[in-house]
């Protein structure tokens, strides 16, 4: 048996069977994962007559949640159970919907053509904390200055605004959010937006000025006003003390009545809410205590209405979609509020500084026409996979689109590209070698060495199998996780030690551009920090990263973003394989519901939920 036979059985014994078929609507690899309903196919009922009498007495309006108990119920102890819950009570400042900011407390959001956006050129003396472009936070070790732009921000809170026991609500909340963010005990979005904050003052009650740290520059800047606080109920309480209460007032569209332990919540309308009056009468928060396999039975037996993210993700993909065949549930899948893509990067230029076939990128390309996305999608039913082409989703503003250099799944094409470039198997073993190839020794085999870590077993496994039918030898190297991310040159990873890796990224805009930046390829003279592990470089990728970076317009940085997809899909240092999605189910009475990837909370419109009758 041919060591490259030998190879693909190990491979085989590694995952067993590898391939199992779910129907996923709109899983291709050109079709956007936007939020899509699915819902289940209507059997006809013959119509009937209504006789003429007085008019039914509505149906009271309840919908009954399922969720685990958050730890806390804070926008500073944030978490996957706590995010819905929180979008009930809690009305933030402002809101992304299809990733473009609304207002929601605030009279307007501020932009740069009102001024209430501006920026500002200051000067860091040495020993002063400044960000980089990146949001990474320095200190001027320097005995010179630096000059370095500052984004400060005005926001405007709209006019008779009142907390859920009916006290006004002021900018002197705002502050308190401010200075609770600060907290040690803090986490999140807002202790990280904290730390970015040079000074928050409030100008008068409707009114407050955001400045950031010099450097740091961004175009969610009129996300930056930090959530209130009843500051009538907690300006002599600490953050610990605060994250104990479980009914606190808010300024969402339900109020929490009672809370019991273990149990659940009960939720009634805010009188005082500022939007739209909720079409719920009552919302019911059910803690169940059943092992989270069995929670499609409740959907199933009408205990739960809504099954939130954190418990429909802990439950197979295929066991929700059965319930769905069956006309019991509809399901939403999305890529998510911060979405996490599978990667397969190319060593472009290994530390100890071998020639590589990879270094050809023709040869990339060949190796991007073998590997079939979408069946590295399907490969494992249970997680939903959703096929990738950039380091963004396909709905984010920042998307490519058909400016993307798409590479066919084609192993046809690929193994005519080798052979055009001197890689043939020329003694019929399984794998390729080089012949006249330039700056490869002859006869060399086309292997390369794998390295993953466990959890992405089945993904190396389906890419190994891929790329031996185009005769390009794989040799697994699975890896512990921990030594994979030590920031040290022993890592294979970061010290650029293999030919391929694959393994999981987040692609939170627009900081995911800076894996690829040249300034951040790990090196001894930067102690191995940086994400850039490909080596690669090129000063127009960098150019156009860098707007996207310092950017304070959403469009011009959708543009800088679209620009350096397009370079890097050209260039392919990385071929991206695929998104993991994020889901929530609902029984198909439930009516309004519109997920959004660009909003943390699955039900952040919960006023425009109702009941079907």
């Amino acid at each position: 048996m041919s060591e490259s036979r030998k190879r693909l059985q190990r491979w085989r014994g590694f995952c067993g069977f590898l391939f199992v078929t779910l129907l996923l609507v709109g899983c291709s690899s050109t079709a956007a994962p936007s939020a899509t309903a699915v819902p289940p196919t209507a059997t006809p009922r013959p119509a009937t007559a209504t006789p003429a009498s007085e008019p039914a007495t509505p149906q009271s309006q309840r919908l009954t949640l399922c969720s685990p108990e958050p730890a806390t119920l804070s926008p500073f102890d944030p978490s996957t159970a706590s995010a819905d819950i929180l979008a009930l009570v809690f009305e933030e400042p402002a809101e992304r919907v299809n990733s473009a900011w609304e207002a929601r407390l605030l009279a307007h959001i501020p932009t740069v053509a009102d001024g209430d956006i501006v920026t500002r050129t200051v000067s860091v003396v040495s020993g002063a904390r400044y960000s980089d472009e990146a949001g990474i936070l320095r200190v001027n070790e320097s005995s010179e200055a630096l000059l370095l732009p500052q984004l400060l921000v005005t926001f405007t809170l709209q006019s008779e605004l009142f907390w859920s026991d009916g006290t006004p609500l002021t900018m002197r909340d705002a502050l308190l959010g401010y200075h609770l963010a600060q907290a040690p005990e803090a986490q999140g979005r807002w202790h990280d937006l904290a730390e970015r904050t040079a000074q928050f003052e409030v100008l008068d009650p409707q009114t407050a000025r955001w400045v950031g740290l010099p450097g740091f520059l961004s175009a969610d800047a009129p996300g930056f006003l930090f959530p209130p606080q009843p500051a009538h109920r907690y300006s002599e309480l600490t953050l610990s003390e605060i994250l104990s209460e479980r009914a606190p007032i808010g300024t969402g569209p339900f109020v929490i009545e009672s809370w019991q332990a273990g149990v659940g919540a009960r939720l009634r309308p805010n009188p005082y809410y500022a939007g739209s009056p909720p079409l719920l009468d009552e919302v019911t928060v059910l803690f169940p205590e059943h092992d989270v396999t069995q929670w499609p039975q409740l959907v199933a037996a009408g205990e739960c209405d809504v099954v939130l993210p954190a418990a429909a993700m802990q439950v197979n993909w295929q066991s929700w979609a059965q319930l769905m065949e069956q006309g019991e549930a509809i399901i939403w899948a999305d890529t998510g509020f911060e979405p996490v893509f599978q990667r397969l990067d190319f060593n472009l230029a290994p530390m100890d500084g071998r020639l590589t076939p990879l270094s050809d990128l023709r040869v990339r390309q060949a190796v991007g026409m073998c590997i079939d996305r979408n069946r590295l999608a399907l490969a494992q039913p249970g997680q939903a996979f959703l096929p990738a082409e950039s380091f963004v989703p396909p709905d984010y503003p920042g998307f490519a689109g058909t400016a993307l250099a798409r590479l066919p799944y084609s192993p046809e094409q690929g193994q005519i590209l080798l052979e055009e470039v001197g890689w043939r198997d020329a003694d019929f073993d399984g794998v390729r070698e080089a012949h006249a190839v330039a700056d490869i020794a002859e006869g060399l085999p086309l292997s390369l060495t794998l390295v993953f870590v466990p959890q992405y077993t089945v993904a190396a496994a389906n890419i190994a199998a891929d790329l031996e039918v185009c005769g390009v030898g794989v040799v697994p190297q699975p890896v512990d996780a921990r030594a994979l991310y030590t920031a040290d040159s022993a890592s294979l990873l970061i010290g650029r030690r293999f030919d391929l890796v694959v393994f999981g990224w987040s692609a939170e805009a627009p900081a995911v551009c800076g894996a690829w930046r040249s300034d951040r390829i790990p090196s001894a003279e930067n102690n191995w920090v940086g994400e850039n592990f490909s080596g690669y470089a090129s000063s127009d990728y960098d150019a156009a990263c860098r707007r996207a970076l310092l950017s304070v317009d959403p469009a011009a940085q959708s543009a800088a973003l679209q620009e350096a997809g397009s370079i890097l899909s050209r260039d392919l240092p990385t071929l991206f394989l695929t998104w993991r999605p994020d889901w929530f189910v609902a029984r198909p009475e439930v009516q309004g519901v519109r997920p959004d990837a660009s909003n943390l909370a699955a039900l952040w419109n919960a006023e425009a939920l109702s009941i079907k009758e």
